[in-house]
């Protein structure tokens, strides 16, 4: 029995459950790769291929198992070999400190700025400073309308506090 033979005898006695996890495991797999999600996606589609992997070595033969698991390792490096060669992971273009230290360079030079608060901060909210919009964290809230002064840049929050001769 040839290859293509033993994917098509796969796919014929599988049982819709199987077919289910199995497609949705890799899907989820697939998404981490192209839009990372922390981990979650590739847990759950790892957790549902072997779920979907459990439930074909009861249902069938060893031989039908070794397909199965080859069948998902190929396609499995076909979509790291797509994500690899379109260049999505945010690892392969700069690691995270270097994007953190960009953002502190670009951003660094206004801690000091003021602004004016052009929605309410509550915890989160936009500041006009040099008439650039940007989106900022307050740990006290500040009304719309009022003076800010950029206090701190984080790696990824932008710290601002009210500024307290402010008559509005």
């Amino acid at each position: 029995m040839s290859i293509g033979e033993s994917i098509v005898a796969l796919c014929e006695n599988s049982n819709i459950l199987v077919v289910v996890l199995w497609i949705t495991g890799l899907i989820l797999f697939a998404v981490e790769f192209f839009q990372p999600m922390r981990g979650i996606s590739y847990a759950l589609g790892i957790l549902l291929t072997v779920a979907a992997f459990v439930i074909r070595m009861i249902i069938g033969s060893p031989g039908e198992a070794f397909v199965f698991v080859w069948v998902t390792a190929v396609l499995m490096f076909v979509l790291h070999s797509v994500a690899l060669f379109t260049k999505k992971r945010d690892w392969l273009r700069v690691s995270k400190m270097k994007r953190v230290g960009e953002r502190s360079k670009r951003y660094g030079s206004l801690v000091g700025s003021a602004g004016v608060a052009i929605t309410p901060i509550d915890l989160s909210g936009n500041v006009t400073v040099n008439d650039v919009n940007l989106a900022v964290y307050s740990e006290k809230p500040i009304p719309q309308g009022a003076s800010v002064r950029i206090v701190r840049v984080d790696p990824d929050k932008i710290i601002v506090e009210r500024i307290e001769n402010d008559d509005t």
